[in-house]
Order: structure tokens, then sequence, then C-alpha cells
């Protein structure tokens, strides 16, 4: 994780209220990937690896109830209502890209995680939030276990191309997300220039009343 993530990251926890959010956040990314492992069980043609996916599922299971609870208290702690549900997105990720990418995707991001929720163990474990602390250590080591098995599976599923995959992933994943971000910008750009054009045309406005006749 690069310094200014990091600092953003961390940044993210200023306040109870910030702190329910990101939990809350967390909740819906674990329950998005347990229906995207579910799926991937359902459609793999091994038994074996369906059950390592189920498996996996029923981890992201956990980890979205372990979130949204501490959202919860976190928001109590904020004197802030019980948000409403909310439901993941779903990706369909192993029809869209294959079990070798799947695999290599979610290696991806168990690896990123784990990464990101150590950071944050340690930022809560400095400021003496031992509880949340202890829920993101004990996210990690399931992190760390879930990065280990997909590597090795994808070695399993692409042998020597497996580092191809991996490759063909990080640029789709950078592809999707520069999508992401330009459909999350088109909105706030094209207000901006509809009131560059209100203030720009105010003038010309003016000057047109002006100049018609009584």
């Amino acid at each position: 994780m690069s310094l200014v993530a990091r600092t953003l990251g961390l940044a993210s926890w200023a306040s109870p209220a910030r702190t329910s959010r990101r939990l809350a956040l967390f909740a819906l990314a674990e329950e998005g990937s347990m229906i995207d492992l579910r799926i991937a069980a359902r459609l793999t043609s091994s038994p074996e690896r369906a059950a390592t996916y189920l498996a996996h599922a029923a981890d992201e299971e956990r980890h979205a109830r372990m979130f949204g609870a501490h959202a919860r208290e976190w928001a109590e702690r904020a004197g802030l209502p019980g948000a409403a549900p909310e439901h993941a997105d779903v990706e369909h990720l192993f029809e869209r890209l294959g079990e070798e990418r799947f695999v290599a995707f979610v290696h991806r991001g168990e690896r990123r995680g784990r990464v990101q929720f150590e950071h944050y163990r340690d930022h809560f474990a400095r400021r003496g939030e031992e509880k949340t602390a202890a829920l993101f250590g004990a996210i990690v080591e399931d992190e760390r276990r879930h990065e280990e098995t997909s590597a090795a599976l994808l070695v399993a599923l692409a042998g020597p191309r497996a580092s191809r995959v991996r490759v063909e992933v990080a640029l789709w994943e950078a592809w999707r997300t520069w999508l992401r971000l330009g459909r999350a910008l088109s909105g706030v750009v094209y207000a901006l220039a509809m009131a560059v054009v209100y203030v720009l045309s105010a003038p010309l406005a003016l000057a047109m009343r002006l100049r018609a006749p009584r």
C-alpha cells in the first residue's frame, strides 16, 4: 500500500461516524465476495474446487457479519441511528473472467486486503481501540490463508501461465478502476461545466435584455 493511500485510508477513521461507515462498506465488500464465490462453486467443473470456494465464501459471510456488527457499535458511539441494511452488488466475476482469471482476481484481492487490514489493525492498536484492532487482526489471519490457498489454486489451474494470468487480471482491474473513476467524475464535471456556462452566459443575457426594444 502506497504512503498516500495509507494516509488517506487512515484519515477515513477520523471520527466514529466515518469509522462506522467504513466498516459498513467493508461488510458490503465481504458480502459481494461471498456471493461471487458461491457462484464460482456452482459453475466450476471440479467438486474439489467447489468445496474450496464454498469454504472461502463461508469465511467471507462471517467477515461481513463481523464488520456489520462492529459498524453498528461505532454508530451507537457516534449517536447515529442504525442504518438501513444495504445489499452488495454482484459482478458475476467467474462468468466474466473465466476460472483462471477469477482465481487470480481473488488472490490479488486477498493480498490487498491482508496488507490493508494489517495497517488498520496496527492503527487501532496504537489508538488503544483494542476491540477494533482485534477485529482486523482476526480477519488478517483469514486473508493470509486465502491468499496462500488462491495462489496455490492458480498454479494448479494455470501451471506455467500463472504469472501471465496475474498480469492480465492486473491490467483488467486497472481498466475497471479507470472506468469507475470516469463514471464517478462525469457527474461532477457536468455540474461544474454547467455552472461555468451559467456564469459566463449571465452577462450576455443581461446585454441582450438591454438591447431588446421595449
